[in-house]
Formats: structure tokens, sequence, C-alpha cells
């Protein structure tokens, strides 16, 4: 037994110096386990839907962006969180600042910086400054029922009745105005609440966006479309607010990705338009969306509270009140 325990001491001794004067040397060898010079930090977006998309969910679409980037950027992480706009608001007062905003009009954002990719789409610009750039965007479209109206009737600039699809911030109704549209009865309805009516059959002549052209698609629901080229407020807006010089450039580098050819051209997975690229559908109303080239929009940095004064004054000016239209006009860019 003496004589066990003497060779197992043995080598075990034997064991402890080898590791010591020899496998040291080797460990990690053919190994990354990320050091402190190859880690550059984690990029935090958040991202606020303010008007409805096309289909899916844009966060998961900026979710496998941010996984494409990550796999070109070694040592960047990048972190999607859903926001609202009053989430937004409270968040920023409260001093959180994340290193980037996807927003749309309605959420009032503070302490971006200005950006230098280029875009200078009027509606991010604040004077001569490039502040934020759409990296998606929706559109109005006037939608009539085949079995009660015509294709030719569809392209009039009277009616007597139209069903407008309106979210919280979005302007419609302003749409019409600078399409030069007239109607005589306007019905302003939530946009599943205006959708739901309009498939029940009954109504003849329905403003929605890209949202119900997908619906109508899907159920299998076969209309005229008039895509209205004037006026578009349904812009997906990105900004950078890092205050870390380091993330300040990866967010330069990660606005690039997202507005780059490859990233905009695959914004048909969730049924959304490119400002500056062609996307491929097979839905012919989408197509004509998307070829559309929106003259004029406002500020993606209005306050919301302007923009709720918006609604009601563009129903107003709808019936009548042209100084009320003079008032809306001066406001667009």
């Amino acid at each position: 037994m003496k004589i066990i325990r003497f060779l197992l001491g043995g080598i075990l001794i034997f064991c402890i110096v080898f590791t010591l004067v020899f496998a040291s040397n080797k460990i990690g060898e053919g190994h990354s386990f990320g050091s402190a010079e190859e880690y550059k930090g984690i990029l935090t977006l958040w991202q606020v839907d303010s008007f409805e998309g096309g289909s899916g969910s844009r966060k998961q679409f900026l979710l496998k962006v941010a996984r494409d980037f990550e796999k070109q950027n070694a040592g960047v992480l990048v972190m999607v969180v859903e926001h609202t706009a009053e989430s937004v608001k409270t968040a920023l007062d409260e001093g959180q600042s994340p290193d980037m905003i996807s927003f749309g009009n309605g959420t009032e954002v503070s302490g971006f910086l200005e950006l230098s990719l280029g875009v200078k789409f009027s509606g991010g610009m604040i004077g001569e400054k490039e502040c934020a750039v759409p990296w998606c965007r929706g559109g109005y479209v006037l939608i009539a029922n085949p079995s009660i109206t015509t294709k030719e009737l569809l392209l009039q600039d009277n009616f007597d009745s139209v069903l407008i699809s309106q979210a919280e911030y979005t302007q419609p109704v302003l749409s019409l105005i600078c399409e030069g549209i007239k109607v005589n009865n306007l019905t302003v309805k939530k946009p599943m609440d205006a959708y739901v009516d309009f498939v029940g059959g009954k109504i003849r002549y329905f403003l929605g966006t890209q949202r119900d052209v997908v619906r109508l698609e899907r159920r299998g629901v076969e209309v005229y479309a008039r895509p209205l080229i004037e006026y578009n407020d349904l812009y997906q807006y990105v900004t950078i607010t890092s205050k870390d010089q380091t993330k300040k450039t990866y967010s330069g580098k990660f606005l690039e990705y997202l507005t780059s050819k490859k990233v905009q051209q695959s914004l048909n997975q969730i049924s959304m338009l490119s400002l500056n690229y062609g996307v491929e559908y097979q839905n012919q109303h989408l197509i004509q969306m998307q070829k559309v080239q929106n003259k004029n929009t406002i500020s993606a940095f209005t306050y919301a509270q302007v923009l709720k004064q918006t609604q009601l004054d563009c129903l107003k000016a709808m019936s009548g009140d042209d100084n009320l239209k003079i008032k809306i006009k001066n406001m667009l860019i």
C-alpha cells in the first residue's frame, strides 16, 4: 500500500510540475477570448412605432440588420429596445441616453447629433444640418371598392365621402389637401376600425396606407388604388444621440449600413418602401407606391401637440377654411 501511495504521489507531483512549466505556455493558443482591445461596446437603439408598418415587425427587422452588422464589426453589439413616444420622452427626461433612436412623427427626441450621411432629406433637416434620415417609409393611398365604383372615378378630385384611416399623429387629411382633393363628408377612424369598415363592403372610398394594401391582399380583396404623391409623413427616421465618441463612430457606421442599397432592397421583408432604392414586390399597388417620390412632408421634430392641432386644423380646412389651408401649407417642407 505504501508503494502504491508513493507512486500515485509521484505521478501527481509530475503532473503539477509539467503543467506549470510547459502547459501554461500553451493555454489559449489558437483561441480568442475577447480581449479588452477587441471589445468596442454595446450600441443601444430605441425603436418607436408611431404609425402602422406594412407587415411583420420593424424591431425584428432592425435586430436582423444588427446581427449582420455585428458580423462585419467585431467587438460591436447592437441592442434594440422597443419604446413608445411617451416612454421615450419619459426616459430622456430622466437622463437616459441611447446611442440611436428610430422614430416617426410624434416622438419628441432630444440630444441628437448632426449626421454626415449625405442623405439630407428635408424632414430630417434642421436648417442646413442633417439630423435624422428615413430608413424606411410608408405612403398614403386612396382605395376604391370595385363592386360599387369605377377606376376612372377614383382619379377624380371631388368626392362625396371618404373614410379616413388616421393614427395618433399622422396627417392623412393633409395628404388630401396637398393633392387638391375635395371631399364633402369625411369620416376619420383609427386604422383598424377604418379597415374593418371598408372590408364590410359598403364604403366606396377609403384613404389608407401600405398597411391596408397588405391587409387587403392577404384577405384576397381586389381593389383599385391611387397612391397620393404630394404629401407624406409616414417616414421611419433614425438619429444618433450617443455621448461616447467610439459609440458615435460605430452608430454612424450602423446608419450607413441600415440605409445601404443591400438593406434597403430587403425592406420587402416587412412590406415597407425605401426612400432612395427600388424594392421589388409582386403586389401591383406596392409597386406603384414604391415609385412615388412625395413632394412635401413635415419636420420629424414637430412637437406632438402641434401634430394633434394640425389634425383638427386639416378637418376645418377641408370644410372650406382657406386661411387654415394657408397656415397648414406653411408648415410643409
